[in-house]
């Protein structure tokens, strides 16, 4: 779906991707003039929002209430598990977890210069305070602040688990958790911007004068192979997917777009570069600003599947999220129930066994996770709920001992669990 909210304040319509064909009375109430869409959490079913006095807002997308959430916010995200974050100018903190609003009750610190959301409901924080800081906070312990080298762009792992900040001469990498674990990766041509994939897997880097973007291994620490473009990128963005990378020209408004698994540019889109727009979404459509329209052409060819006229004066979102009662079309990862697959991953004593990264009640955002993993050479498929309280569990798997599990697990550099499905452990 793509939904378009009115900068002026309305009602907001949805269209179904890739035609753009808007669904009448999908969305119902009306919203206030807004400047930002920060984000929206599909298992809650709440459009977050602010606005130019500075409000952060809800909105339910099922009955159409909209609550305030926080005035007076400088910085706001919303994090990897679908928890909001908003620091105001005393830089007190409120959260919101499944609809449960939380003002935190220790001062962040500093106000953020970049606000990050991370798992187990922590936030990362850079303040600019001299000397600059990275911040860890979490709502039921003190923040945890160490000082950084902060000269360019700071970026995100999509959990929080790793901070990559740019430099003169590379790119420092830093566990946000562990002050002791950092790296520093030398890269020619002074650092410009900084993009993790979603996996996590990999860091593009694209640099003030040198062409195209180089790429660092996250696991390696070091540059590998880089991504040839016509000319410097000044920033990217990355499809949830992270098949498809879109770069901007230092100069000019267009979209490179970079199919990722073959480092090919598949062309180029005139385009106006704005927070929202241009993005590639859940369904692998890619949404641009041309003119006063909304486009939705295929990152492939480019070619133009949808077009609302109009639309280009409101601010825009895509997201996995159906209204009720519309079909969902099947999952994009899938794996047999674990009766099933036990039988046929039947391989030792201790086998089969799963390394868990996350479960979800919502299917659509498992599919999503094990994707993005799975483009990152990983053997990653959604395991299907037994019941309906046990959500939809993202593996990697399945291993033949605890040990080769375990092992796994620790490379991530993120939570994990070992799973073995109930009806294969032993009696």
């Amino acid at each position: 779906m793509a939904l378009r909210v009115p900068a002026g304040g309305g009602t907001v319509h949805a269209y179904r991707l890739p035609a753009l064909t808007e669904i009448s009375g999908a969305v119902r109430g009306r919203l206030p003039a807004v400047d930002r869409v920060l984000g929206l959490d599909p298992e809650s079913q709440l459009l977050f929002l602010r606005t130019e006095k500075k409000e952060v807002l809800a909105f339910d997308l099922e009955s159409g209430r909209v609550d305030t959430v926080a005035t007076g916010v400088q910085q706001a995200t919303l994090g990897p598990d679908g928890t909001l974050f908003t620091v105001d100018a005393q830089r007190r903190v409120i959260s919101l977890k499944r609809r449960v609003r939380f003002a935190w009750p220790q001062a962040l610190g500093g106000i953020p210069r970049d606000l990050f959301g991370a798992g187990d409901q922590r936030l990362v924080a850079v303040v600019t305070q001299n000397p600059p800081r990275l911040i860890t906070a979490g709502a039921d312990q003190p923040p945890a602040s160490r000082a950084i080298a902060l000269s360019g762009d700071v970026a995100a792992s999509f959990w929080g688990d790793l901070i990559a900040v740019a430099g003169d001469s590379g790119v420092t990498i830093l566990d946000p958790l562990r002050p002791r674990d950092s790296s520093f990766v030398p890269i020619a041509d002074h650092p410009r911007a900084l993009l993790f994939s979603p996996a996590g897997h990999r860091i593009y880097v694209a640099r003030r004068s040198g062409l195209g973007l180089a790429v660092i291994d996250r696991f390696e620490r070091q540059e590998i192979d880089g991504v040839a473009l016509p000319a410097p990128a000044a920033t990217m963005r990355i499809d949830p997917h992270g098949r498809w990378l879109l770069a901007r020209p230092a100069v000019g408004d267009t979209a490179w777009v970079v199919d990722l698994p073959v480092k090919s540019l598949r062309g180029a889109a005139a385009t106006a570069w704005q927070v929202d727009l241009p993005a590639v979404a859940p369904d692998g459509s890619l949404l641009l600003r041309q003119g006063d329209d909304i486009v939705a052409v295929r990152p492939d060819s480019l070619r133009e599947t949808g077009r609302v006229t109009g639309g280009a004066t409101d601010v825009w979102v895509t997201t996995p999220w159906l209204p009720r009662g519309m079909a969902r079309g099947p999952a994009l990862v899938e794996a047999p129930a674990p009766s099933v697959a036990a039988a046929a991953d039947s391989m030792g004593p201790e086998g089969p066994l799963y390394v868990q990264v996350s479960v979800s009640q919502n299917q659509a955002w498992s599919a999503d996770n094990a994707e993005q993993l799975a483009r990152a050479g990983l053997p990653a498929k959604v395991l299907p709920s037994a019941t309906p309280d046990e959500g939809y569990r993202v593996v990697l798997g399945p291993y033949s001992t605890r040990a080769q599990a375990e092992a796994i697990g620790r490379k991530l550099g993120r939570p994990f669990w070992i799973y073995q499905p109930p009806s294969t452990q032993p009696q």
